[in-house]
């Protein structure tokens, strides 16, 4: 037997990036599991906005987070060999797309660096006046 190296649209991913909080996944699936789990991804889509949360944006939190442990339930199901029914496949295939529009509206991008302030405007058109005038002097005393 030869050995192959592993398919690589069949591994997964070992090692997250330092930079990147640590993804909890549960390993059961129980009131404190899920307890924990509501916490922790609160605190990580809190820390993402940079900002304390508004009301309408902790609604699509919590909604993403409800929607989000209904689906790794029903994934912890589908890896123990549990087939899903057509309903529950549905369902799952219609929690994903709320789980992407929830995750757009609360904004999918990273955390924006602050931009160095820019230069007002008087101080701009102060600097050429002052230009101005050192070249007019300059050129005017030559007469």
């Amino acid at each position: 037997m030869m050995n192959l190296p592993p398919d690589p649209a069949r591994t997964r991913p070992t090692a997250q990036p330092a930079s990147l909080p640590r993804l909890r996944e549960p390993r059961i699936f129980n009131k404190r599991s899920r307890q924990r789990f509501a916490q922790d991804r609160t605190r990580a889509m809190i820390a993402h906005l940079g900002r304390e949360p508004s009301y309408p944006e902790r609604i699509v939190i919590s909604r993403v987070i409800a929607v989000e442990w209904e689906l790794r339930r029903l994934d912890a199901k589908m890896d123990a060999g549990e087939e899903l029914s057509g309903h529950a496949m549905r369902a799952r295939l219609a929690a994903e797309n709320r789980l992407r529009l929830d995750l757009q509206a609360l904004g999918l991008q990273p955390i924006a660096t602050p931009e160095p302030a820019a230069p007002d405007l008087r101080r701009i058109l102060a600097e050429q006046a002052a230009r101005a005038r050192q070249d007019g002097c300059q050129t005017g005393d030559g007469a």
